[in-house]
């Protein structure tokens, strides 16, 4: 759910986003696509959120990763702990956005 909502508002905001609706699609994105960002929940079904976050720092290490619901000491990606505040992650999304040296179309 929380996904989801974040998913409209970066659609809201301008940004081209696809959704996965587990870690390891994720993932098969990943491989196909190039991503500046991949926001991953923390409570992600099937594979675990932290075991997708390291094959996608593997095959992709310059795309960033953002876990929602993660203390934000606990995790090697940029994260934000629950209760998910959405201005912040909008802030964070924006600047991982600016701060990209790749050049994407």
């Amino acid at each position: 759910m929380l996904v989801k909502s974040v998913y409209g508002m970066l659609l809201d905001g301008g940004y081209c986003v696809d959704l996965a609706e587990h870690p390891a699609q994720a993932i098969r994105q990943v491989l196909t696509c190039t991503y500046r960002a991949v926001i991953m929940d923390a409570q992600a079904f099937g594979m675990q959120a932290e075991d997708a976050a390291r094959v996608i720092n593997a095959v992709s290490p310059e795309t960033r990763l953002i876990c929602l619901g993660y203390p934000e000491s606990e995790t090697d990606s940029l994260s934000i702990k629950v209760p998910v505040d959405l201005e912040r992650l909008r802030e964070l999304i924006h600047a991982v956005y600016e701060s990209s040296a790749i050049s994407y179309t």
